[in-house]
């Protein structure tokens, strides 16, 4: 019950869902940065700072100078890598707490672990910026798949 009213009360306002929500997004915008960096997207600008966006709010923000087809769907993606983390932190920090009855540790990496896996979840806007390269290598997979399926028969 209080873990529920704690929520209710941060979402009342845009700043107190961003301070709850603080610790995921640092690390989704760290991934797409990251994954960004990798892939040489040339990342231009990265923000923790909640702003309005239409309706909403945008809690952060990384802004790159070089998405193309090639890179576009891995950085969408880049907070997907987040799970494992998410999961690991679950087995081995929030689950022995509970077991070893440790209620303060169990609440802070039970927060840190929800944070992570909510975090994990690409935005709508992530899917936006993906989609044509997300299409892109659909299409690539489904044709060397096709290949693979007819290439058997040109063989014989």
């Amino acid at each position: 019950m209080l873990c529920y009213t704690a929520l209710l009360g941060a979402r009342a306002t845009p700043w107190g869902l961003a301070a709850l929500a603080f610790p995921g997004t640092a690390a989704h915008e760290l991934a797409h940065f990251i994954i960004g960096f990798i892939l040489r997207a040339k990342p231009s600008g990265f923000s923790l700072w909640p702003k309005r966006s239409g309706k909403g709010w945008r809690l952060g923000e990384v802004r790159f100078r070089r998405i193309t087809l090639l890179n576009g769907v891995f950085i969408a993606l880049a907070p997907m890598l987040l799970l494992p983390l998410g999961w690991v932190c679950l087995i081995h920090l929030a689950v022995p707490a509970w077991r070893t009855q440790h209620w303060i540790s169990w609440l802070t990496t039970g927060y840190l672990c929800a944070t992570l896996l909510y975090a994990s979840v690409p935005s709508l806007t992530d899917i936006k910026v993906g989609a044509r390269s997300l299409l892109l290598y659909l299409s690539v997979m489904i044709l060397c798949w096709m290949i693979l399926l007819v290439l058997p028969s040109w063989l014989q």
